[in-house]
């Protein structure tokens, strides 16, 4: 296997990038065989967040938006208590300054290991009882047994009842001399390694685990912890006290010894000294807030523009791909790059507009996502906006900053969006984008009700497809025979026809019937429900007709039953309130959360609203958010503030805390904080 270079994913459709960030999502924290490059992933979830910073997809990075029914029933799991956190992320000096302002004291700076997060526990007579990996950070795999044939984990200590956190990781030389030929990188084989059903066969990949938290004694600071540490008989990673005005410096040296280190690293991690301050400052529900990543950035490099293409979305958009001559930025080769819409060609190429054969400046922004930031240079050859659908020939326009058709009907790249949006809505997992393709090509696929006649006899002769895959598939296709209503709807693939409005619908009219015989003007009746997304939902309806008649012939619709409704929980701060999320949360879905909202007697607007009383980000966006950091939501929050309304901008734990029946003091969140209305004095 080569080494991977970082995909360019700036040409695939928002539903192709959702489904490839749920797909990678577990392969890395479930499945512990990632298939792409820890930046290739950071890549691939920057360009959805850059596409479409509301995706529900992205409420699954991590550990705990991964599908947990992925887990072998049968395999042993591990409880972390405290849960095992991801690390807030930095890129600059500037926020690794504003970090050490909240804190009294050093830091404690470390190398950032790239391996696999496990956990040690010791028992009463100070034996290692139990190992697990990190899992989803509140559940683990054990791997006791592999863990003993790790050379340098102790099998007893000097201690008793205590729990080692630190990363499994092989040594640089150690693939270099005895893998690097047949495998990707160190991190996937440290993985495999440890999942070895054969617990001997651990030792042959000579892992090491390097030490850096210590749970059950008390120390005073994190000095004090790494030196008990080595004392028990751990390897602890290199460390050093670093001030405030000495991180950059440390983090720099890092950098330049990045390659004579002897495992792979991706940052530098500093930790607040004093185990008090950490006290202090807590943690949300994502992340440490005394805990700090610093991410080796990408850098710059000039590139020439050769051309663009253009790429056909689900929903009918044509979005340009800037084709560029190969630049190596951050250790990848880049090919391709976003331009995202119009108007950024337009600002890009100022008068003149993009050109074929111009000097470029790219960059990978936080050593992610690649960038055409500006031109150094025109070229002669301007680049011409398509005037017909490349795939299907329709005639385009513009639609405000986007490029758009009405597609024909062979148009294949605006039928496949619509056939991977039906099985994601649809939850019928399994049909990545080749699959698709293929059943596409070979016309056993080409519109949604064809799924429900598909027989493991058309699927065995595709490609990379085996008779049991093909009867997996189709148990999973039998099990969509059955679908609730809301997702049913969202599955036609209708514009405006949100997570929010199919909910309405489903809870507020008793039948598909019903909903289908709506006017925009009954529609609009509905709270929150606009003229625009009325009439674009009743037309939407009404052309979909013919493929709601043909599902229906294979699905069965199923409407809540009133009687099945959960009772709300009385006197909660959250009645008659009105709630927004935004963003990622940590604890649950934005989904769940909604729920939650509703079942104390409050409503989930789709949009920021003049009434609205809590707009819900994250904690880490919350800080970001003092610091001036804003999206369309925050900034529509404040302008409806500064005309009169009243609403708090507040973080997750904020939010945790009203579902406990506590309501969040407008003088300070948990950090100490204050917690943002939304006016020009939070700016």
């Amino acid at each position: 296997m080569s080494d991977p270079t970082v995909t360019d994913w700036s040409d695939l459709s928002v539903e192709e990038l959702e489904e490839a960030v749920r797909y990678h999502n577990k392969k890395y924290w479930i499945d512990n065989d990632p298939e792409i490059s820890d930046p290739d992933f950071d890549q691939l979830v920057e360009t959805l967040k850059d596409r479409a910073p509301e995706s529900e997809a992205l409420e699954a990075i991590g550990p705990a938006g991964a599908d947990v029914d992925v887990f072998d029933e049968e395999t042993e799991k591990l409880e972390h208590a405290p849960p095992m956190l991801s690390l807030g992320k930095c890129y600059d000096e500037e926020t690794l300054h504003k970090w050490y302002d909240k804190f009294e004291g050093d830091a404690v700076a470390t190398p950032k290991i790239d391996g696999v997060a496990a956990a040690l526990r010791y028992d009463g007579q100070g034996r290692l009882s139990v190992a697990a990996t990190r899992g989803t950070g509140q559940i683990g795999e054990v791997m006791t047994e592999q863990a003993r044939h790790v050379e340098n984990i102790p099998s007893r200590v000097e201690a008793t009842d205590i729990e080692v956190r630190g990363e499994a990781v092989m040594p640089v030389a150690v693939f270099q001399e005895k893998f690097k030929h047949e495998y990707a990188n160190p991190r996937n084989l440290t993985a495999g390694a440890l999942k070895q059903k054969d617990p001997k066969q651990t030792a042959k990949y000579g892992i090491r685990f390097f030490a850096f938290d210590l749970l059950g004694p008390t120390c005073g600071t994190e000095e004090e912890k790494l030196a008990r540490l080595e004392e028990l008989g751990f390897d602890v990673p290199q460390f050093e006290i670093v001030s405030r005005d000495d991180g950059q410096q440390y983090y720099d040296q890092i950098a330049s010894r990045r390659a004579e280190l002897r495992f792979e690293t991706d940052g530098v991690v500093f930790k607040a000294n004093r185990i008090d301050e950490q006290q202090r400052m807590g943690h949300t529900a994502h992340h440490p807030r005394y805990a700090l990543a610093y991410k080796f950035q990408g850098d710059a490099g000039e590139s020439i523009l050769r051309d663009v293409i253009w790429s056909v979305s689900r929903t009918g958009a044509i979005n340009p791909v800037g084709i560029v001559d190969p630049v190596v930025l951050s250790g990848a080769t880049v090919t391709r790059v976003s331009l995202h819409n119009l108007a950024i060609m337009e600002h890009l190429g100022g008068d003149r507009g993009l050109t074929k054969d111009a000097k470029v400046l790219m960059m990978r922004r936080g050593g992610v996502i690649p960038n055409l930031e500006q031109v150094l240079e025109h070229g002669d050859e301007p680049i011409e906006i398509p005037e017909a659908c490349p795939d299907c020939g329709a005639p385009t326009r513009r639609d405000n900053d986007v490029l758009v058709a009405d597609h024909l009907q062979d148009c294949s790249s605006a039928r496949l969006g619509q056939l991977r949006h039906f099985v994601s809505e649809m939850e019928i997992k399994g049909f990545g984008p080749k699959l698709l393709e293929q059943l596409y090509e070979q016309e056993i696929v080409t519109s949604p009700p064809d799924f429900f006649t598909l027989t493991v006899e058309d699927m065995v002769p595709l490609e990379r497809v085996g008779r049991k895959l093909a009867e997996k598939q189709i148990r999973r296709i039998d099990r969509a025979r059955t679908v609730s209503a809301d997702s049913f709807l969202r599955a036609l693939g209708i514009d405006e026809l949100s997570h929010h409005v199919s909910k309405l619908l489903v809870d507020t009219y008793p039948s598909l019937e019903t909903i289908r015989q709506l006017s925009a003007d009954e529609l609009v009746e509905l709270h929150t429900i606009g003229e625009v997304i009325a009439e674009t939902v009743t037309e939407g309806l009404n052309e979909k007709s013919e493929l709601i008649d043909a599902l229906l012939d294979h699905v069965e619709v199923e409407f809540p039953d009133p009687g099945d409704e959960v009772p709300e929980i009385a006197d909660s701060p959250l009645q008659d309130k009105a709630v927004l999320f935004t963003g990622k949360m940590e604890s649950m879905t934005r989904g769940k959360a909604k729920e939650e909202v509703q079942k104390r007697g409050g409503r989930c607007p789709s949009s920021v609203i003049r009434d609205l009383d809590y707009l819900v980000i994250g904690d880490a966006d919350l800080e970001r958010f003092k610091e001036g950091w804003r999206t369309n939501k925050l900034s529509k929050a404040e302008r409806y503030n500064d005309d009169g309304s009243n609403i708090q901008i507040i973080g997750e734990s904020q939010f945790l805390a009203l579902l406990e029946d506590e309501p969040p003091s407008r003088e300070e969140d948990l950090e100490g904080l204050p917690l943002f209305e939304a006016s020009n004095d939070s700016k």
